[in-house]
């Protein structure tokens, strides 16, 4: 059957609001109502605008890159094959599974628009294959902002090394995905490009692939790139037209619910980032 958005965010709303839910029940219901308002927001943005699966939101920002892609790297973050470890495990993870986390699809996205440089939109519909969770007016928006191509939102280049040693500290995902890797220790495993021969003879990743390219020049040539189309193209109309037409609006505020002192010293991203696992 089905159950309508409607219904579940009032059930989620009454429950917040009884007496017997624990605060921190009450947080996180907050939160999840929140995200079902993005929700809809990002699917009207698609309703308003259909063209927004086929060119930049951003209409000054689709010349930002002309020709055909780089068939070679697209071809091998399509198969997981970059060579940056936690690129290639989420990717072949969604291949298996169908689902990835939202911080995971943001960094996939981001890589292969910046530091592969490749055009959005082949990217996009690859992805848009895979999802088992798959809504357009989500995913079209999403992908253009991790792409920058909004001209409302900051730029977020990913550095895939930072990642992978924050979100994936001793490789556990990185093994369960990419067998090739799977005796490197924990030190070794996100930067394998770096090891040594004889390194590579004791722990393995021999049959591993070298990275498509060095990510971080890589990163600082997208970044230099972008900003000098942005100065000679782009338009503050067209940028007013874009945040007019698509910018969030602000509402009522969602007052959190204070949780216990014991919570404190808690990461903040423990509770807004879902496991790799």
């Amino acid at each position: 059957g089905t159950v309508s958005l409607r219904e579940i965010y009032q059930q989620a709303k009454a429950t917040g609001n009884h007496p017997s839910t624990l605060p921190r029940k009450q947080k996180s219901l907050t939160s999840f109502r929140s995200r079902l308002h993005w929700h809809c927001h990002f699917i009207q943005k698609l309703e308003d605008e259909p063209d927004l699966e086929f060119r930049a939101m951003h209409r000054e920002l689709e010349g930002l890159k002309s020709g055909p892609n780089n068939a070679e790297r697209l071809q091998r973050w399509q198969e997981g094959q970059t060579g940056w470890p936690l690129v290639d495990a989420c990717m072949r993870a969604l291949h298996h599974t169908g689902w990835i986390n939202f911080r995971m699809r943001a960094m996939m996205m981001a890589v292969a628009s910046y530091q592969l440089w490749l055009h959005w939109r082949e990217p996009a519909l690859h992805l848009a294959r895979q999802f088992t969770d798959f809504e357009p007016g989500i995913h079209y928006s999403q992908t253009q902002m991790q792409s920058g191509l909004t001209g409302i939102n900051a730029l977020r280049i990913y550095n895939p090394v930072l990642q992978s040693q924050k979100l994936d500290p001793d490789g556990e995902f990185i093994r369960r995905w990419i067998p090739e890797l799977a005796g490197v220790p924990a030190e070794m495993i996100h930067t394998p490009w770096l090891m040594t021969p004889a390194q590579k003879q004791r722990y393995g990743g021999n049959t591993y692939t070298a990275p498509v390219c060095d990510h971080e020049q890589a990163a600082r040539a997208a970044r230099k790139a972008i900003g000098d189309f942005r100065k000679q193209h782009v338009s503050r109309e067209e940028t007013h037209r874009v945040l007019d037409r698509h910018g969030s609006r602000k509402g009522p505020v969602q007052k959190r619910p204070k949780v216990a002192d014991r919570r404190k010293n808690e990461s903040s991203d423990s509770g807004d980032q879902l496991s790799l696992f």
